[in-house]
């Protein structure tokens, strides 16, 4: 909850919690499949499966209550210092927000419901497998929007003293011609520190931002290509520049029919 340093919750360890123990439940689930394949475990029967099975089912739904108890309070409470948590998820993370919900309450809800898949050695491991990754998705966007709003303001606050320090710099500069070349290499060397501090700002948010292809904007520039590059193919459209941003770097992508 520090990365959102602004932002606070009072059920947010409940629902951390929840999160971690319903990926424990899948990942003792996927062990245990795994080690009775390798002939380990010989009295684990399916009745111990189904048991498993159905701790994953009941705790994926005690999860999603505390999903929605978190978020309808602060959706009802609509104070601006809370509800900017959700905002900045729902707009710019959109896929990983609501496939945050699909892949942890309703791809176990609607599997599990039926008895007999909680029988099943591959339908649970599959499930599982699913679960133990949608949690790890859970905490991701717990974690990167926050980091990656830090991170611009790192690289906002750099941009600034790089501004101001060339200022300094400069008149550091003027003062060296009357005063000698020692003054001058001084606030030369100053003037170039603070710009690789703010490249390393830079560095730092480019590096981070890898997994941003689950960004909305980066996602709309790819399905807009391939829709180009299709209508391009069948002699709709001759020429197209499309301009894409992934990885945090924008360029451009023009597609000819010839």
């Amino acid at each position: 909850m520090s990365v959102d340093a602004h932002w606070y919750s009072t059920l947010f360890g409940w629902y951390a919690g929840a999160s971690w123990f319903v990926a424990m439940i899948a990942l003792t689930i996927m062990i245990i499949s795994y080690m009775k394949g390798k002939g380990y475990f010989a009295e684990v029967s399916n009745e111990h499966l189904h048991d498993l099975g159905k701790l994953l089912f009941a705790f994926s739904i005690f999860w999603t209550y505390l999903w929605f108890s978190q978020y309808m309070l602060i959706w009802y409470g609509n104070v601006g210092e809370e509800t900017g948590y959700y905002k900045l998820r729902k707009d710019d993370y959109g896929i990983l927000f609501y496939g945050n919900i699909l892949i942890n309450f309703l791809l176990p809800f609607f599997v599990l419901m039926r008895n007999d898949n909680k029988r099943k050695y591959g339908t649970l491991l599959l499930t599982s497998g699913a679960v133990f990754f949608g949690h790890w998705w859970d905490y991701f966007l717990m974690i990167k929007p926050g980091v990656i709003h830090t991170a611009h303001e790192v690289m906002g606050h750099s941009d600034h003293g790089a501004g101001h320090d060339g200022e300094h710099a400069g008149e550091a500069a003027h003062s060296a011609a009357e005063h000698g070349s020692e003054v001058a290499h001084a606030a030369g060397g100053h003037a170039e520190s603070v710009a690789d501090a703010a490249h390393g700002a830079s560095e730092f948010l480019m590096g981070y931002n890898l997994p941003g292809f689950f960004g909305n904007r980066d996602v709309h520039w790819i399905f807009e290509f391939i829709l180009i590059d299709i209508l391009s193919n069948i002699g709709i459209s001759s020429t197209y520049t499309c301009k894409g941003s992934i990885f945090g770097r924008e360029f451009y992508i023009t597609t000819y029919n010839n």
